[in-house]
């Protein structure tokens, strides 16, 4: 198969990790050794949790966004050589003071697929103090059967960008995130939601660890079409890689034909 398409019995790794918001190597040896270890368990596809490479920094973030290329040339070197696609967000250079968060969807030949900018920004924790806001949904990736869309932590509180890539015909999500503990049961209850919502498969990846006053809960999980769990991890740092197949989510869609049940959403 060629490594730009992905097979309809789809392999995914969620990787988690305690994110350092002041030592990017940590991050990048975690990036590493983890997708390492998804690769030996036959993975096709490695998602990362939200701002991977250094997490919400503040005043660095600018810094941080000037080192992108050198973040994904990591990347797509890391791709090339374990044969795999890689998901996850970086800082992006934005007016000099703020930076956008964007995501990066590289396939296992270190090509860039898919390009996001998040466009809903999380106000309790001052995102919009450091970041730009995205204003395009984002396009929806071709890989074989697969149709692949994103989001970013906060936006899965928001169904319609989920719904928008859904009419556009992704069945399968990806949203990296940085859910700290008060909020994991409705981290749990946005990705079943957005995974119903759309009849589409969902994986949501989040981080372990504390970074100042935040805990985060680890729990990283994927979702069926129907919104079941498929798997959920614990608080530790690791990888759990699991199966999710297309022919489902197809056969769901043919049954229960609820997206064409939108006259008020536009496919396009």
């Amino acid at each position: 198969m060629s490594p730009a398409v992905l097979p309809g019995d789809l392999r995914v790794a969620t990787l988690q990790w305690d994110v350092s918001s002041k030592d990017p190597g940590h991050n990048l040896a975690a990036v590493e050794r983890l997708t390492e270890q998804a690769a030996r368990a036959g993975a096709h596809l490695v998602v990362l949790p939200e701002m991977w490479s250094r997490s919400f920094c503040g005043p660095d973030l600018p810094s941080e966004a000037a080192c992108l290329p050198e973040r994904l040339a990591f990347l797509r070197a890391l791709a090339v050589r374990h044969r795999l696609w890689i998901a996850g967000t970086l800082p992006e250079p934005g007016d000099g003071i703020k930076v956008f968060n964007a995501l990066h969807l590289i396939d296992a030949e270190g090509v860039i697929r898919l390009h996001y900018r998040k466009v809903h920004l999380f106000p309790l924790t001052g995102e919009p103090d450091h970041f730009l806001p995205g204003t395009h949904v984002p396009e929806v990736c071709q890989a074989g059967p697969w149709l692949i869309g994103v989001g970013i932590c906060y936006d899965l509180r928001f169904p319609e960008l989920f719904r928008l890539q859904a009419r556009r015909g992704a069945n399968l999500f990806l949203v990296p995130a940085q859910f700290p503990k008060p909020r994991q049961e409705p981290f749990r209850l946005l990705g079943r939601a957005r995974a119903l919502d759309c009849q589409a498969a969902v994986v949501c990846v989040n981080r372990t660890g504390e970074d100042g006053r935040l805990a985060f809960f680890g729990g990283s999980l994927a979702c069926d079409s129907f919104g079941n769990i498929l798997w959920e991890m614990g608080p530790q740092e690791g990888v759990h890689v699991g199966d999710i197949r297309v022919d489902e989510i197809v056969a769901h869609r043919r049954d229960y034909p609820f997206l064409e049940s939108m006259p008020l959403l536009p496919k396009t």
